[in-house]
Parts: C-alpha cells; sequence; structure tokens
C-alpha cells in the first residue's frame, strides 16, 4: 500500500466531507463515510505531529532557525 500524504488525505477528507453534507446518502452510507473520515482525520493529525516533531528536532540541534525567525532583508 503506498503511503498517504497529507495532501492526499485532505482531499480524501474533503470529498468525504462534500459527499456527506451533500445529503444524498443513505444514513447507513454517511455513518460508513463519517467514521472513515474520523480514521482519516487521525491519520493527518499523527501526519502533522511527525513534521512538528521533525521541525523541532532540527531547531533543537540547532542546525536550523525557527520559521518565525527574522530573516536577513536582501538589497
Amino acid at each position: 500500500m503506498k503511503k498517504m500524504t497529507y495532501e492526499s488525505g485532505m482531499e480524501e477528507l474533503t470529498a468525504l466531507t462534500e459527499k456527506i453534507e451533500s445529503g444524498e446518502m443513505t444514513l447507513e452510507e454517511t455513518l460508513k463515510a463519517y467514521e472513515k473520515g474520523c480514521a482519516l482525520a487521525e491519520k493527518l493529525s499523527a501526519l502533522l505531529q511527525e513534521g512538528r516533531g521533525r521541525v523541532e528536532k532540527l531547531e533543537k540541534d540547532g542546525s536550523r532557525t525557527p520559521f518565525d525567525a527574522e530573516e536577513p532583508e536582501e538589497d
């Protein structure tokens, strides 16, 4: 199975949300889509946590500056 990217996961979650909000599914289809969306949201949250951890590690190691650090202006 191909590893899901954050972007592809968000696209899938958005599509599920739109499908649920359309009101055109049966109750059972809606419940299954909702369950799938909840699982997908958990995976996306884990991907964000992983990314945050990687950034924090880089900052802690001193190999990178925090994102909010001011960059020198170019003339």
